[in-house]
């Protein structure tokens, strides 16, 4: 049987009220606990979308704000991070090339 939008959402809401009880839910409508959790899924991702919407805004809007001096700290120190020296590989590389006679 094919349901509709509304019937969708009337089922999942069930399933919130009783616990997420896919199993009862599923059992009550004559469905698959899987289609029950679908469904749960697809309404909550409906319903906090719809509540984050402005939150969303704001994350946006402070992101926007941030100055380009902490954006550039955070370069800098991945890059510091990235160019120091590794020990245990420098000294690995000076065997390399005294065995080779490059040194």
């Amino acid at each position: 049987m094919n349901y509709n939008e509304s019937q969708q959402k009337e089922i999942a809401q069930y399933a919130i009220e009783h616990d997420n009880n896919y199993k009862a839910t599923g059992e009550k409508y004559e469905i698959s606990y899987q289609q029950v959790a679908a469904w749960v899924r697809k309404y909550q991702k409906g319903t906090v979308a719809k509540k984050d919407v402005t939150s969303k805004k704001a994350t946006t809007a402070k992101k926007a704000q941030e100055s380009p001096k902490t954006t550039g700290k955070t370069e800098a120190s991945a890059l510091d991070v990235l160019s120091r020296k590794d020990p245990v590989l420098e000294a690995q590389l000076q065997e390399v090339k005294k065995r080779l006679g490059l040194i």
